[in-house]
């Protein structure tokens, strides 16, 4: 959810906030994107995942350092010579007696939370053919789930989501994001299945931590865009469904890696993705919103509902599925977009704007608009019943296709031409979206946006923005309540904790420039730059003792 009941924090008293500590990292060395990182808590000692590879564990009240466990890289990968390799530091997870880790060489390994030492370490994938684990990893009854992140150029196997032992790190189950010939979605990828075959199909990437239906057994994750980007190169119209399972959200028996659902939001000729967090709730539907994508017409107005709801892709549009079974129930947009026209409301099936369709065509030039918001997750919470999205109204791009063959190997196939001016002024778009209604509750409209969001049984709303400037939001009114600046732009979710009583803040700063951290590059026009790159800092705040 994003969403923490502890509520000794409070608007009436959210001023008297005070740095309580801090801490600094090393700067992050070749070939990292920075700490996209939150850190997690238990029982008084914070566990982090560091941006070069290095995992510590501290006091949660003091940021004491408690031990430190670091791995032992190919210089390939320390030098930033090795190719799709990045280190992306995107969190750990802790199960029992068990800290879970990945890294960038492609292993994933157990440490002891008391005291940093190895328990196992098994291989998952080889770093140099083009895959490697990306979100932070999630456990299900005694699986764990990982994400990955899959190039764009050939590889030898096509993209997954694997699920291995807690206990000793053996592979249980791999579910590509392509479908096999046996599978009938199979034909979503043309009449001949030549053109592309299985082992030509890149990217695809499930490269966010998975949402959890613990009720169901169900892991429900999102799968990035395929490259090449272009369904007529694939033999296909681009008509839903197109070129399964790229663009959509699907959910995993967690035991055998099964497949239950799926729901397509988009074909992707755009680098789309819909990757980004899955929210479960349940909530009662009565879909109304002024500006709504596709309604569908069999909802029961007022009827209880399980749903998976997010902003899943770049375009931010806002989804309400059902998670039993993907059906379709509303979609609305946020900030502004110009690729997907509406939804049809009972199947699901997007409509495609035919003015952001890029036929094979090295003449034809389209001007898509959809960089709306980026890695940092949005939060939902159950005091307001809303979601609350990280929007932006960031650039427009003039894209052509850059090939017209079909077995181009590497790549999107696309390329931008040039930068175009989005039709809306200001380009910060934070919005409070009530869950039953699809209306808004508030929206900011701001020139910097909001990124990584944390929702507080207190009833506020932390985030940062790409100025610095960490903020505490009502929840209800959208009313900056307090602020602080920080040393650089913090881009993911900031956290809370309580012990012995006493409730923190914490949210890491990368403390670069905005050019370091990839997915705020976009941005670099219209947000002031030039502060150099000082490492990461962890600021936590707590009320006065």
């Amino acid at each position: 959810w994003g969403y923490s009941p502890l509520d000794q924090i409070t608007p009436g008293n959210v001023n008297d906030l005070r740095l309580a500590w801090s801490w600094a990292f090393a700067p992050a060395g070749p070939g990292s994107t920075g700490m996209q990182v939150e850190p997690i808590v238990y029982d008084g000692v914070m566990y982090i995942r560091h941006a070069n590879e290095r995992y510590s564990a501290h006091d949660a009240t003091t940021g004491d350092i408690i031990w430190e466990y670091a791995r032992d890289l190919p210089e390939e990968i320390t030098s930033g010579e090795a190719v799709f390799t990045v280190h992306r530091g995107r969190g750990v997870f802790l199960f029992e007696d068990r800290l879970i880790g990945h890294s960038t060489d492609g292993m994933l390994f157990a440490l002891d939370p008391r005291t940093g030492t190895l328990v196992w370490e098994t291989e998952m994938t080889d770093y140099r053919a083009g895959q490697q684990p990306s979100g932070a990893p999630v456990v299900f009854n005694g699986a764990i789930a990982v994400p990955y992140n899959c190039s764009s150029w050939s590889a030898p196997d096509p993209c997954h989501l694997s699920a291995y032992d807690v206990e000793s790190g053996e592979m249980l189950w791999r579910w590509h994001t392509s479908p096999t010939p046996e599978d009938p979605t199979h034909e979503t990828w043309g009449d001949d299945p030549q053109v592309y075959p299985l082992a030509s199909r890149r990217n695809m990437s499930p490269w966010q931590t998975p949402a959890v239906d613990t009720e169901r057994g169900l892991f429900i994750f999102g799968i990035g865009s395929s490259a090449p980007q272009q369904p007529e190169l694939a033999g296909t119209d681009g008509e839903w469904p197109d070129r399964l399972y790229h663009g959509s959200t699907v959910a995993l028996d967690a035991r055998t890696g099964d497949l239950v659902w799926w729901a397509q939001h988009h074909t992707d000729m755009w680098n789309n993705d819909a990757t980004y967090d899955r929210i479960l709730v349940d909530a009662p539907l009565t879909p109304d919103p002024p500006d709504a994508l596709g309604v569908n017409p069999d909802i029961t107005p007022g009827e209880a509902r399980e749903l998976v709801i997010g902003s899943f892709s770049k375009d931010a549009i806002f989804y309400a599925y059902d998670r039993s079974d993907g059906t379709f129930l509303y979609a609305r947009p946020t900030a502004y977009q110009n690729v997907i026209q509406g939804y049809d409301g009972r199947t699901g099936a997007f409509i495609t704007n035919p003015d952001a369709v890029m036929i094979a065509d090295a003449d034809r030039e389209a001007t898509i608009c959809r960089e709306n918001r980026q890695i940092p997750q949005g939060a939902y919470s159950p005091l307001t019943n809303a979601y609350y999205v990280p929007a932006f109204n960031g650039r427009c791009s003039v894209m052509r296709v850059r090939s017209l063959s079909p077995t181009l190997q590497t790549g999107y196939n696309t390329t931008t031409v040039r930068s175009a001016p989005n039709p809306v002024a200001h380009l910060g778009q934070p919005e409070a979206i009530d869950v039953s209604t699809g209306k808004t509750l508030w929206r900011l409209d701001r020139e910097a946006p909001l990124y990584g969001m944390l929702t507080t049984g207190g009833g506020l709303l932390f985030s940062a923005d790409t100025y610095r400037r960490f903020y505490a939001i009502d929840q209800w009114t959208g009313e900056i309540l307090w602020e602080t600046i920080l040393n650089g732009v913090s881009d993911m979710a900031p956290i809370t904790y309580s012990v012995d009583g006493r409730q923190y803040i914490a949210v890491i700063s990368p403390g670069g420039t905005l050019g370091s951290s990839s997915h705020v590059g976009q941005l670099r026009a219209r947000v002031p730059i030039g502060q150099r790159n000082v490492g990461h800092t962890l600021f936590v705040f707590a009320l006065p003792e």
